[in-house]
C-alpha cells in the first residue's frame, strides 16, 4: 500500500504535456499563491510568538493600559495648551528653562501619586483570593487547577518514605505538610517543563517558516526559468524581468549535509544553463516537483501537539531551569553517606 502524497496549495507539472501549463499567467497566479501562503505564515508565527512572550490575556491589557494612558496624556496636553500663555522671549531666556514647565515624568508621577490614593487596594481574605484566581482562569486552566487541586500523593507512600529516611515514626500533621510540598513541587517542576515544551516547539515552528520561505523563493525561481524557456521572446515584457525574480542566481547549501548539497548543485547547474533542450527542461521539471512536494509538506501550526506528551528531556531542562532561577541546588544527601555524616537513612 503506497502512501498518499500531502495535498497543498500547489500543484506538481507532469513531464508530458507540460508546454500548455507553464505561461505567463500560470507563473503570476503560482506566484502569488506561494507569496500569499508565506504571509499567511508570517502572520501566524508572528501571532503565536508575541502570545507565547506576553501571554494570552496580557496583549488586550497591554493595548486597553497603553490607550488609557494616550487619553489622559492628550487631555493634559490640550489642558495645558489651553492654559499656556504667551510671553515675548527675550536673548538671555533662550537657554534657560522657564520656570512653569512640566515635565513628562513629573506629569506621569503625580498622575500615579493621584490613582493610588484614590484608588488604595484592599486586601483580599483568602476566599476572595480563590474567587479572583478562578474567575480568571481560561477553561483550560479551569480543568488543570481543578485536578491540580482535588490531586494529592499517595499518603501512605509519604508516610513510608519518610520514615524510611528518618528512621522514625511520623505523625499525621507532618505527613500532610510533606504532601502539599510535594505536590506544590511537582507540579512547579511539570509547569516548566510545560514551558519548556512550548519553547521548543515555538523553536521548531520558525524552522519550518524559514525552510518554508526558502522553498518558496527557490519554486519561484525554477517556475520562471521554465516559463521562459517555453515562451516566446516578444511575450515577455518587462513586468516579467524585472519582478525581482532572478532565474540564474545559485542556491547556497552546506558541506555537511550531502545529500542536499548534491540536489542544489544539480539544480544550480540547471538555472545557470542557456540550453534550451529536454534534458534541461526535465531537470528543472523534476526539481520543482521534489520541492513543491516539501512545500506542501511543510506545516508551520503547532496546535497539533497540544496534546503530545512531556518527555524526559523536557523534565530535564525544567530541573536545570529550576535550579538556575532559585539560584541553588537541592542537597543531595545520598552522596554524603558512607564514611561521611550518614544522616540518611539512619
Amino acid at each position: 500500500m503506497t502512501m498518499t502524497e500531502p495535498q497543498g496549495p500547489l500543484d506538481t507539472i507532469p513531464k508530458v504535456n507540460y508546454p500548455p501549463i507553464l505561461t505567463l499567467a500560470n507563473y503570476d497566479l503560482t506566484k502569488q499563491m506561494i507569496r500569499q501562503v508565506l504571509s499567511e505564515d508570517q502572520d501566524y508565527v508572528s501571532w503565536k510568538l508575541k502570545s507565547f512572550r506576553t501571554g494570552g490575556t496580557m496583549n488586550s491589557f497591554l493595548q486597553t493600559n497603553l490607550q488609557h494612558q494616550r487619553e489622559q496624556q492628550q487631555a493634559n496636553n490640550v489642558k495645558e495648551k489651553e492654559n499656556r500663555v504667551k510671553k515675548p522671549s527675550t536673548k538671555n531666556q533662550i537657554n534657560n528653562v522657564p520656570k512653569n514647565v512640566k515635565f513628562i515624568r513629573d506629569i506621569y508621577e503625580t498622575i500615579q501619586a493621584e490613582e493610588i490614593k484614590q484608588n488604595r487596594i484592599k486586601e483580599l481574605d483568602h476566599d476572595e483570593q480563590f474567587k479572583l484566581l478562578v474567575t480568571n482562569l481560561d477553561e483550560d486552566q479551569t480543568n488543570r487547577f481543578e485536578v491540580f487541586h482535588r490531586t494529592s500523593l499517595n499518603k501512605s507512600q509519604v508516610k513510608k518514605l519518610a520514615g524510611t529516611v528518618t528512621n522514625q515514626s511520623i505523625n499525621d500533621n507532618i505527613r500532610v505538610f510533606l504532601q502539599a510540598i510535594g505536590k506544590i513541587f511537582a507540579g512547579e517542576i511539570i509547569e516548566k517543563a510545560l514551558d519548556v515544551k512550548l519553547k521548543w516547539l515555538m523553536g521548531k515552528m520558525v524552522c519550518e517558516f524559514d525552510r518554508r520561505k526558502e522553498i518558496g523563493v527557490q519554486l519561484e525561481k525554477y517556475l520562471k526559468k521554465l516559463t521562459l524557456l517555453l515562451v516566446k521572446e516578444d511575450e515577455v515584457g518587462d513586468e516579467y524581468i524585472n519582478d525581482g525574480v532572478i532565474e540564474c542566481s545559485p542556491d547556497p547549501y552546506f558541506d555537511d549535509e550531502k545529500e542536499e548539497m548534491k540536489f542544489i548543485k544539480e539544480g544550480n547547474k540547471l538555472l545557470g544553463s542557456k540550453d534550451n533542450t529536454q534534458v534541461i527542461r526535465l531537470g528543472l521539471i523534476s526539481h520543482y516537483n521534489t520541492l513543491v512536494k516539501e512545500f506542501n509538506k511543510l506545516d508551520v501550526s503547532v496546535e497539533k501537539y497540544n496534546n503530545s506528551p512531556l518527555l524526559p528531556e523536557h523534565i530535564r531542562e525544567a530541573w536545570r531551569l529550576y535550579r538556575l532561577e532559585n539560584d541553588t541546588v537541592s542537597t543531595a544527601q545520598w552522596r554524603r553517606q558512607g564514611e561521611r555524616s550518614g544522616t540518611m537513612f539512619r
